[in-house]
């Protein structure tokens, strides 16, 4: 069972911060799942950012080091190519020396501290633009085992029932767990919670979510807040992929702090 403690003691302070900035800005920004996996002969663990079969990128993690692979397919180094001269020296010259391959060039940047965390988002760009859905309140529908898409795709309301009752007190059978997202047009959408006081104020505001109104966070907000992983890991020890899994979707409460962040005046 991998936790956060055990990725900051194998990591180190500077590239576990690395981490936690890029997998944040991720999950908030593209709409992917984390698949944990073993690191191979190089590395200790990976994690894969995918969806529909395809990948994002991968983040590979060993002692005091943190890894990010890129695959960039034809298309791709297009897009490189155009925005050669907005990236730092080393990074082209890497990408230079690095041989294509029959799936494409491979690339893996070294990132012991966050000091190329700008470079990194802006190649993130290049394999995708940002496409992540979020409700009203901030809980995440791309990654939510409740949302009708994810069921069609992979049916895990039993073992989200568990952790909704284990972490939340919430005893909602499996059969019951069912929603179109809270942004449905449909009128016959299903919603877990059809009456959602915060839907409605949001909706009543003409804001986009709760992180642009100016009362945030109001008490009504922080009575649906979720938990973030150290939270829901004093309740009960969890791994960080279980979290991601299942509670992650519903950490409004830092997804909307983050959001703030990233349009606060600089």
């Amino acid at each position: 069972m991998l936790t956060k403690d055990d990725l900051l003691q194998m990591l180190g302070n500077d590239a576990f911060e690395m981490y936690e900035r890029l997998n944040d800005y991720i999950l908030d920004t593209y709409n992917v799942n984390p698949i944990w996996a073993d690191g191979g002969k190089d590395w200790n663990f990976c994690v894969r950012y995918r969806r529909s079969g395809k990948t994002l990128c991968t983040l590979f993690f060993r002692e005091q080091m943190l890894g990010v692979l890129f695959v960039f397919g034809k298309d791709e180094r297009e897009r490189f190519e155009a925005m050669r001269t907005e990236l730092p020296e080393a990074i082209t010259k890497q990408y230079d020396d690095m041989p294509v391959y029959h799936d494409g060039k491979w690339m893996m940047i070294e990132a012991g501290d966050c000091h190329l965390f700008t470079t990194i988002t802006a190649l993130l760009k290049i394999k995708k633009n940002p496409n992540r859905k979020v409700t009203m309140c901030g809980y995440c529908c791309d990654i939510c085992k409740a949302y009708s898409a994810n069921i069609k795709k992979a049916d895990e309301r039993v073992k989200l029932s568990e952790y909704w009752k284990r972490y939340y007190a919430l005893e909602i059978p499996a059969e019951h767990i069912y929603c179109d997202g809270c942004r449905c047009g449909k009128k016959d959408a299903a919603l877990v919670d059809p009456a959602c006081p915060i839907r409605a104020c949001v909706l009543k505001r003409k804001i986009e979510d709760c992180s642009q109104c100016e009362k945030y966070p109001c008490e009504l907000f922080l009575s649906r807040k979720g938990m973030d992983y150290e939270t829901a890991y004093g309740i009960e020890a969890l791994s960080v992929a279980d979290y991601e899994n299942y509670l992650l979707a519903f950490d409004n409460k830092s997804r909307m702090d983050r959001k703030r962040s990233y349009n606060a005046p600089k």
